[in-house]
This record gives C-alpha cells, structure tokens and sequence, in this order.
C-alpha cells in the first residue's frame, strides 16, 4: 500500500512538471508571436524597390540586368543613397567593389576625393555633362580628352589633352568627370560649364604614359 502510494505522488508529480513545461512552452511561443507581430505591425507596408547587385561587382564594371535587379526591401535599414531603379544608373561605372546581396548606392559609383591624384603644375576640375556627349560615358580613368564649347557661335577647343581623373554617374543620362587642367584654363572652363553645352572628345591613344 505504501509503495502504491509513492507511485501516484511520483505520477502527480510527473503530470505537474509536465504541466509547468506546457505552460512555460506556450508563455514563450506567445512571447515570439508577440515579437513577430509588433515587427509586422511596425515594418509592414514599409518597403520600397531598390537596386540590388546580384553578384560581385568589381570596381571598373558597368551595372546592367546582368548584375543588379530590382527588389523589395525594408525602408528603415536601406543605406544612404540607395538607388530605386536600374534605369537611373543603368550603363555607369562602378568606382568601388559592390558585393552580392548589396542594395547599389550612389557612393559606390563616386570615386573618392582621396583616390585622387592631382598631377603637378594642374588643377583639378569637376564637370557635368551629358553621357552622350562624354563618349557615352566612356571614359576611362587617365585618359586625355579634349573639351570643346559650343555656343551661337559655334563649337572651340578650350582644353586640349585634358586627362580623366575621375568620373561616376549622375543620374540615368547625366555623369561628372574630374580633370585635369592647366590652371590658366579654369577659368574659361568654369564659364563654358555655366553658359555652353561641353562635348569631350577622346583621341586614339590618349591613355596617360604614367598608366602604362
């Protein structure tokens, strides 16, 4: 009788741990549809449509559907200078590595002042043209170009052999180039920018000796 006993204490016991452990089980699982719910509640609706490498983009490649397409992504963690759509940067230069999985920036597509190295006896001068004028954004860096000017009057040379410091895209048909100028030409360079449409015209063999 007393073994029998022991043995429905040990079995009320059993059926009580086993109770505590339901309820805990279900506290937690309440707990994380609690969690989940007030993430729903607070990121829902907030996505936009992004940009997105899906490879690794090495510095030099241009973007194209071959690397990037669009996707959904939540607004609260997109990267300053996310870019919405392909098309705006479609064609341009990449300036550093993008990884796979990355939403595309602008300032993955700016060269960084400090990567560049202003030769002696110039200056160096950021200018914005259109893409169709600029070789179709064809310009690799340490190449010389000629700036030309066009106005009523006709088209000028008003920097011959100007070499390409830099360059990146702005926006879907616009892009900046820096270059080098002698600096008794900035001037008339900083004008034609501000009143003249600016052609740049890139020779053969224009590429720098020091790039070789």
């Amino acid at each position: 009788m007393k073994r029998r006993g022991m043995i429905v204490i040990s079995l009320v016991c059993g059926a009580l741990c086993a109770g505590s452990v339901l309820v805990y089980a279900h506290g937690v699982q309440a707990d994380a549809r609690a969690t989940r719910d007030e993430a729903l509640a607070r990121y829902g609706g907030e996505q936009a449509q992004v940009c997105v490498a899906t490879r690794d983009i090495a510095p030099g490649e241009t973007l194209n559907t071959s690397n990037t397409e669009q996707r959904q992504w939540l607004v609260d963690f997109l990267p300053n200078g996310a870019v919405s759509s392909l098309s705006d940067v479609e064609g341009a230069s990449v300036a550093s590595a993008i990884v796979s999985g990355e939403v595309v920036t602008q300032t993955r597509l700016e060269a960084s002042s400090s990567d560049v190295q202003v030769p002696a006896g110039t200056s160096a001068l950021s200018i914005e043209v259109d893409s169709a004028q600029a070789v179709g954004g064809a310009l690799p860096v340490d190449a010389r170009v000629d700036v030309y000017a066009t106005g009523a009057s006709g088209a000028s040379l008003i920097v011959p052999g100007a070499r390409v410091l830099a360059q990146g895209a702005q926006g879907s048909s616009r892009m900046w180039v820096t270059l080098a100028v002698p600096p008794d030409r900035v001037q008339e360079l900083v004008t034609a920018a501000d009143t003249s449409s600016l052609y740049l015209a890139l020779p053969s063999d224009t590429m720098s000796p020091e790039s070789e």
